[in-house]
């Protein structure tokens, strides 16, 4: 019979002495036979290296006596003189001759490597218990490996944190931050990050029950800020990400005692810093534009800026209140290839002969009727868009995707792409001066020069002789600098008369007043298919009037667009005769392109419209002549919008005449009269190195270098002056998620697209009447080219700018 060696207690450290004897019953060695199992003696001391490599081979373990065996052993060392924990301290590297001893290294070795030692680390810490016991579980080894754990979590965190630099205060510093790369860098390995103490921090951040129903905490911006503020509290030099944030809620006007508040936290810089630093960057980006300005070509642009200002103790002087400024910004392409330098002289002599062939109504036309072949191929392309664009056409599966028919027609005049092209701007210093009176103007202009070190009399004489300034603006700053550069014609020289100076529009604001425009005559009333109709239906609130402020033009803008997505789909299925826009996709490349022509020609043509126009009033169908004249200049519309996104300034161009005549008819004289000095000047006033360099660098920018990434450079500033728009972006995360998108337009397309089919609009039904009066659509274009050619609206125009400009020079 085995004796029995169970304890009675489970907790067999405290009844084991590492130095005491054990008590092995008489026979028991004998028993194991332990010569067979164990290398008791070296028989052969002076076997080669090859016969003691055999003999490393251990025997598979056999489980039979293991208790017993396990016994043995411990006997056995007793016996040498060792025990348990002297041993262990022995072969883990606890002794020169046992680090460097053969037997010993290979059997250390297969220990660190093998599956087992997981294991028992894991039952060190938590001792198992024995079956059916009701004693307290063992302490086993918990302490000292924890003590041992959290050493080495602490070192392996440290050695993280230990690579993590920051950089130099800068502009590229602070806008070249992103929380994206943040994100990447310090959770994955290999970019000199910490992702040990990323995985920790994880696993501590979210439960498995609160990961699964967490639907607004995002764990990895709480992780990231728990880091920067380690990195910061170590060292005040790791501070990108506090310089980030101190930068973007100083842009918000957050007041300077929450942020020194968060400074407290480690989440933030210091106000005063915030003051400094934006003082420093300012100064040295100054610094570089004086200098660029001197070598490269530029476009400046200025618009008006309502600054709040609050208050913490009211005094009658000392009172909360809104202040007006100007905000003024200058854009290079400081890597494209290099510009001929415009030539003021140059300027003023097609100026002169300009003075003797002015525009004419007869050069409208002939530019209208030159667009017009282009435009028809590019909307049947738009209204093929409409349907492959569809989801429940699924153009992705189509057999012949592939097809020629669609590919986007030639452009006209295309803007490079690339990094070569990429533009850089430069904000100048706010001004506290307005700029809606002429002088306010004329001040707005001398306070940049001051900024740019170009006041000196000197170098106000180099302007007026030799330089050319494209300046920027929106329709009441064009106008205000293009009166000053009139009254101004009799002054002494050529730079109080302005000479040096070309004002324009931004395309920005007249796609704003395109837009007002289709408003206009096509809001009609609920009753109607118009767009009060669209934006009851949709549920689009605050549409009713033009306004112009808050997100109403954004707001307007996608309506436009769906409305006239709607309209196209329903068309689509009335001339394909289907019920579900699936079906089209039996047709070939070339029969959808047919289809679109018909589209075109019968529901969205000038000479539909005409068609309709001609027939008996008591036989025509008021309703589809409306719908026939919302797709004709809506396409109008798009195309303008995709040119100024696609970099096409050729389109820009050849819209113009289209334009023309809309606000002519829609009695904007205001923007009529930007057009028609556009039409003049690049047709008759402008040199053609400076029509070519306002078409190239003075309508769009393009901030990355990327195909359709072209912003109207109004619209650029639009963005400066609302915000540091790169840092709102980047903690926009943290109230609208990580990602973030439009929502989806599907639903409200589909919901417009069941209504026009089920009013039948696309449909001509002989004698259709409006139910009022108000929903009636006058064809403003056509209107207005009629407006144009019998009325004296050109020649108006003319009289008011054909002005004698002196050429003294009196210094």
């Amino acid at each position: 019979m085995q004796p029995d060696f169970r304890d009675e207690s489970d907790d067999e450290d405290t009844h084991y002495g590492p130095f005491s004897s054990l008590h092995i019953p008489a026979g028991l060695v004998h028993n194991l036979d332990l010569e067979d199992d164990f290398d008791l003696e070296d028989d052969n001391p002076g076997d080669s290296e090859s016969q003691e490599c055999d003999n490393d081979i251990s025997p598979p373990i056999q489980h039979a006596h293991t208790p017993t065996k396990v016994e043995a052993v411990l006997h056995y060392m007793n016996t040498l003189g060792l025990n348990l924990p002297l041993f262990l301290d022995l072969l883990s590297w606890g002794d020169p001759e046992c680090i460097t001893n053969h037997k010993v290294r290979y059997e250390r070795s297969a220990l660190m490597v093998s599956e087992e030692l997981p294991s028992i680390i894991e039952r060190w810490h938590k001792p198992p218990r024995t079956t059916r016991s009701t004693h307290k579980r063992a302490q086993g080894a918990k302490p000292a490996l924890e003590r041992f754990a959290f050493s080495c979590v602490g070192d392996v965190v440290e050695g993280e944190l230990e690579g993590i630099m920051s950089k130099d205060l800068s502009t590229e510093g602070l806008t070249g931050l992103f929380v994206e790369d943040l994100l990447l860098k310090l959770s994955s390995p290999g970019f000199g990050g910490t992702p040990k103490l990323w995985s920790l921090l994880v696993r501590l951040t979210q439960t498995p029950k609160q990961k699964k129903l967490n639907k607004e905490k995002i764990p990895d911006l709480v992780i990231l800020a728990i880091i920067c503020q380690v990195l910061y509290s170590r060292s005040h030099h790791n501070n990108r990400f506090a310089k980030m944030i101190t930068s973007f809620l100083r842009s918000q006007g957050t007041p300077a005692k929450s942020i020194d508040l968060l400074r407290a936290f480690g989440l933030t810089m210091s106000h005063q810093w915030s003051v400094r630093a934006l003082r420093t960057i300012s100064e040295n980006e100054m610094q570089t534009v004086r200098e660029m300005v001197h070598r490269l070509p530029f476009v400046i642009t200025h618009d008006n800026i309502n600054i709040p200002f609050r208050v913490f103790s009211q005094r009658i002087d000392n009172q909360s209140h809104f202040d007006s400024g100007t905000a003024s910004t200058i854009f290079f392409q400081p890597n494209a290839p290099p510009e001929p330098p415009l030539c003021n002289r140059t300027l003023q002599e097609y100026r002169a002969q300009g003075r003797k062939t002015p525009l004419t109504v007869l050069e409208i036309y002939e530019l209208a009727q030159v667009a017009a072949p282009g435009q028809y191929e590019r909307d049947i392309f738009q209204v093929l868009r409409y349907l492959i664009d569809s989801p429940e056409f699924d153009f992705a599966t189509y057999t012949n995707k592939d097809h020629e028919i669609f590919t986007p027609p030639t452009p006209l005049n295309q803007l490079p792409t690339g990094e070569r092209y990429v533009t850089r701007q430069f904000m100048l210093g706010t001004e506290h001066l307005e700029e809606a009176s002429y002088d306010g103007n004329i001040n707005v202009i001398m306070a940049i020069f001051h900024q740019l070190l170009l006041d000196s009399e000197e170098q106000l004489k180099q302007t007026g002789l030799y330089r050319v300034f494209v300046w920027i603006g929106d329709q009441l700053t064009s106008a205000r600098l293009r009166g000053l550069f009139n009254f101004r014609a009799q002054d002494r020289n050529a730079f109080d008369r302005l000479d040096w100076l070309v004002p324009m529009f931004g395309w920005f604001h007249l796609l704003m007043a395109f837009a007002n425009s289709l408003h206009k005559q096509y809001l009609g009333t609920t009753a109607g298919r118009g767009l009060m109709h669209a934006f009851t239906v949709l549920e689009r609130k605050g549409l009713n009037t033009v306004q112009t402020r808050g997100p109403f033009h954004q707001n307007l803008h996608d309506a436009i667009y769906h409305v006239a997505e709607a309209h196209f789909r329903a068309c689509w299925k009335v001339v394909g005769e289907v019920d579900k826009l699936e079906d089209l996709r039996s047709q070939t490349p070339e029969q959808l392109l047919a289809l679109a022509g018909q589209i075109v020609q019968n529901l969205a043509s000038s000479r539909a419209v005409d068609s309709i126009d001609s027939q008996p009033e008591d036989r025509r169908d008021q309703a589809f002549r409306n719908s026939v004249l919302w797709n004709h200049d809506v396409l109008r519309y798009v195309d303008l919008y995709e040119a100024t996104r696609s970099g096409d300034v050729g389109i820009m161009e050849a819209t113009l005449p289209h334009l023309a005549f809309r606000f002519a008819g829609g009695r904007n004289s205001n923007y009529l009269t930007e057009v028609l000095e556009l039409l003049q000047c690049l047709r008759h006033d402008w040199p053609p190195a400076l029509s070519d360099f306002v078409r190239r660098r003075c309508w769009l920018v393009n901030m990355t270098g990327r195909p359709h990434n072209f912003l109207p450079l109004d619209k650029r500033q639009e963005y400066n002056i609302k915000s540091l728009k790169h840092l709102e972006t980047q903690f926009r995360s943290l109230w609208r998620g990580v990602s973030h998108t439009d929502p989806s337009k599907e639903r409200d397309v589909q919901r417009l697209e069941e209504s026009y089919i089920s009013s039948n609009v696309h449909s001509e039904e002989e004698g259709r009447t409006l139910r009022t009066k108000t929903d009636e659509v006058k064809d403003i274009v056509t209107s207005g080219a009629v407006t144009l050619g019998t009325k004296k609206t050109i020649a108006h125009w003319w009289q008011r700018r054909d002005l004698v400009r002196a050429t003294t020079e009196m210094w």
